[in-house]
């Protein structure tokens, strides 16, 4: 029987799906601050994966980090989308396809 090594957060439902595959799952459950870390990591894993496919599929998945980052912050995603919209009133969005190239000091 051969043990393959993957260190690193998943999905809710991830270990029952791998149960049901025929195969035994190890894992715990983290504390707040290994959840942070590991948010993170998966984070820049989802990011990688969205950039090299372009797949709406890989964008949900680096949402669905932002949601549960936003959670365990005590923030929620209502917070999150607060923060983003006024940031968004305040200096615009991307809508406008605007690529700054350089800014002249004129003083």
């Amino acid at each position: 029987m051969a043990v393959r090594t993957v260190n690193k957060l998943v999905r809710d439902r991830v270990p029952g799906i791998i149960l049901e595959g025929g195969e035994m799952p190890s894992f715990r459950i983290l504390d707040d601050g290994e959840f942070l870390s590991a948010l993170n990591d998966k984070l820049q894993e989802e990011v990688a994966e969205y950039l090299e496919s372009g797949t709406m599929e890989e964008l949900a998945d680096v949402l669905q980090v932002l949601h549960s980052l936003s959670e365990l912050l005590g923030r929620g995603e209502r917070e999150l989308e607060y923060f983003r919209s006024e940031k968004a009133a305040e200096r615009g969005a991307f809508r406008s396809q605007v690529f700054l190239e350089s800014i002249d000091d004129m003083r």
